[in-house]
């Protein structure tokens, strides 16, 4: 009997084992294929990218690119799952390099404890590869503000758009965007923002977290301060300059009550974003605090998915 439900089910404990892995044992960044296979992406775009070329070359060449890349990967782990003994457990692996998001905490409480320390320069150089904006001229809020933007954004894409795409579409679709935020965030690196290179990468993350990000933002206002959070999504998220971006800032800046957003400069080049909220600056504080909200999120969609599980299975049990 214990043999069926094993095998009835084997999915979704490779699922949740792949979620306790990433809590309990992420890997050290140095080691992750992530960064490896960022070095390459970046090293592509230094080939193909010029900026005095025209907006319809980056166009064409950024999709080109991408789309090489995706269909590379792709096709080795596609013809890999087809020929697997146990598919369930390499979709299991997959989904375990593709989340991000205890070793991204650990350096954020890091950077608070530097800060409240006043060892600015330290947090800086900790802060330096986890965000795309220029580092050196940031004070203490700045710091936080920076990173405190980072794990929002890197959690809503890294952790729950991740698990959302595994869930709806499988470990391919997950891992196709996966790949395709690494290579807008090692393009970015290099690259001004609002660069024509990046549109295309752009808009395709865009489709594809549309739902997501908005379920998350939702999610999080439903927690604490619902109805600020949603005057904040109404008043600053619509209209900032990345809408889902702006949805996630939104109901983050009314659970804190700090201001987020604000002028950023990227590539010696300042670009004056739109401030969400109206409040103080955040402080070191307000980390811990965040994470907090997080983990409460993740609690809460892990009850869900969870729920629904027992119920396909009482369903299956029922009708069989």
């Amino acid at each position: 009997m214990l043999n069926n439900i094993v095998q009835n089910h084997l999915d979704f404990i490779v699922f949740i084992c792949a979620l306790l892995a990433e809590r309990f044992l992420p890997l050290v960044s140095w080691y992750h294929p992530n960064h490896i296979l960022s070095a390459i992406f970046s090293a592509i775009s230094q080939r193909i990218y010029k900026k005095t070329d025209t907006k319809q070359y980056h166009y064409l060449a950024a999709s080109m690119a991408s789309t090489l890349i995706l269909s590379t990967v792709l096709i080795i782990v596609v013809l890999l799952l087809q020929f697997a003994f146990y598919p369930e457990l390499l979709s299991g692996l997959i989904l375990y390099l593709c989340l991000e998001n205890s070793s991204l905490n650990k350096k954020a409480i890091r950077i608070a404890r530097l800060v409240k320390k006043n060892q600015k320069s330290t947090a800086r150089e900790l802060l330096k590869p986890l965000v795309a904006r220029e580092v050196i001229a940031l004070s203490s809020p700045g710091i936080i503000k920076a990173i405190i933007e980072s794990v929002i954004l890197r959690t809503a894409r890294h952790y729950f758009v991740v698990i959302f795409i595994f869930l709806v579409l499988g470990p391919v679709a997950a891992l196709a965007y996966r790949l395709i935020t690494l290579i807008q965030q090692a393009w970015r690196s290099d690259i001004a923002p609002n660069s024509s290179f990046l549109m295309p990468l752009k808009l395709v993350l865009f489709i594809v977290e549309y739902i997501p990000i908005r379920l998350l933002a939702l999610t999080i206002a439903s927690l604490k301060a619902s109805k600020k959070s949603m005057h904040y999504i109404k008043h600053y998220g619509r209209h900032f300059y990345q809408t889902n971006t702006g949805w996630l800032l939104s109901v983050c800046s009314a659970s804190l009550g700090v201001q987020l957003g604000g002028p950023a400069i990227y590539n010696t080049q300042r670009f004056n974003k739109m401030r969400v909220g109206v409040e103080r600056l955040p402080n070191a504080d307000d980390i811990p605090q965040l994470l907090n909200t997080l983990n409460q999120t993740r609690f809460f969609w892990l009850l869900i998915i969870i729920s629904v599980e027992i119920i396909k299975a009482v369903l299956v049990f029922k009708f069989a």
